[in-house]
C-alpha cells in the first residue's frame, strides 16, 4: 500500500507539473504570435493642388488602388485641398474612389479648399468633412475653344473638322454636357442630404465650410481626425493603426505652383480641353 500512495502522489505531481508547463507554453506561444497579428490600419491619402498632369493622375490612382487591395487597410481617409484640374483626370479618380468605396469605407476631409474638381473627386466617399472656413463648391466646368483650322500647303485632310474634332459651337455644347456630368454627380452621391437644386447647384458658386454643412454639400465640420474616426467606425474597428500611403509609395505633389489659366490655355491648340477647375477672378 505505502508503494500504490507513493506511485498515485508520484503521478499528481507529474501530471500537474505537465499542466503547468503546458499552461506556460500556451503563454509564451500567444505572445510570440501577438506580433505576427496583423493589425488593421486606416489609410490616408493625401490630394492637393492642381490634377493637370498625367503623372500625378496617375500616382493618385496608384494610391487608391493599393488602398484598395491592401487586406490590412480597413478604411481610407481622403485628405483633399485642391481647387481642381482637367476633366478627364477628375473623373478617372472619382470613379476609381467609388471602386474603392464599394469594398471600404472611404471619408473626405477637406482642408482649406475643395472647389470644383476638388469637390467632385470628394463626393464620391461615403462622408465628407470640411473645416468651417474651407472653401467648396464651383460646380461647373470651363474649355478653351478650339483654333480655327487653317488650310496648309503640305497638309491635306478629308473633312473640315478632321485636325480639330468639331466647331466652336459644338465645343460649347459638349461644355453644357461637361458641366451636366458633374452636376449629375453631386446629386447622385449626395441624395436627400443636398439642400440645393440643380439650377443653384449649376451656378457654381463657392461655399464656405460652414454653408456647405447648411446645403448639404458636406456632412460635418471637423478635421481629419474625425474623419479616421469615422472611417474606422464605418469599418468597425477600434484598435487600429495609421498609414500615411503617399509616404508609404513615395508619392508627393508634383511642383505646380504658379500654373495659370493663361498658362493652361496656352496648352490647347487646335482640341479643345475641358477642367473642373477653379480661378479665382483677378
Amino acid at each position: 500500500m505505502p508503494r500504490l500512495e507513493s506511485v498515485k502522489k508520484f503521478m499528481r505531481r507529474w501530471l500537474g507539473s505537465v499542466s503547468f508547463f503546458a499552461l506556460i507554453g500556451l503563454i509564451i506561444g500567444a505572445l510570440i504570435s501577438i506580433p505576427a497579428i496583423h493589425k488593421p490600419n486606416i489609410g490616408t491619402i493625401t490630394i492637393s493642388g492642381l490634377i493637370v498632369e498625367q503623372a500625378y493622375v496617375d500616382d493618385i490612382l496608384e494610391m487608391l488602388r493599393y488602398a484598395r487591395d491592401s487586406r490590412d487597410i480597413k478604411g481610407v481617409v481622403l485628405k483633399i485641398d485642391s481647387p481642381g484640374g482637367e476633366a478627364s483626370a477628375i473623373e478617372q479618380i472619382y470613379l476609381d474612389i467609388l471602386r474603392l468605396r464599394s469594398r471600404k469605407p472611404v471619408i473626405a476631409s477637406i482642408g482649406a479648399r475643395g472647389a470644383s474638381g476638388g469637390y467632385y473627386i470628394a463626393v464620391a466617399s461615403n462622408f465628407i468633412y470640411a473645416e468651417p472656413c474651407s472653401q467648396l463648391g464651383s460646380i461647373g466646368a470651363w474649355t478653351t475653344l478650339p483654333t480655327p483650322e487653317e488650310l496648309e500647303e503640305d497638309i491635306i485632310t478629308s473633312g473640315p473638322f478632321k485636325s480639330t474634332g468639331g466647331s466652336r459651337r459644338k465645343a460649347t455644347a459638349e461644355l453644357e454636357t461637361v458641366k451636366q456630368e458633374f452636376a449629375l454627380a453631386v446629386m447622385s452621391q449626395r441624395g436627400n442630404r443636398l439642400k440645393l437644386s440643380e439650377e443653384e447647384l449649376c451656378r457654381a458658386e463657392i461655399y464656405s465650410g460652414v454653408e456647405s454643412l447648411k446645403y448639404g454639400l458636406i456632412d460635418d465640420i471637423g478635421t481629419s481626425t474625425a474623419a479616421t474616426e469615422k472611417a474606422a467606425s464605418l469599418a468597425r474597428i477600434k484598435n487600429y493603426g495609421l498609414i500615411d500611403i503617399n509616404e508609404e509609395l513615395g508619392i508627393y505633389r508634383p511642383l505646380l505652383i504658379f500654373l495659370s489659366m493663361e498658362d493652361l490655355k496656352a496648352q490647347t491648340s487646335l482640341m479643345p480641353r475641358y477642367y473642373y477647375l477653379y480661378f479665382e477672378s483677378r
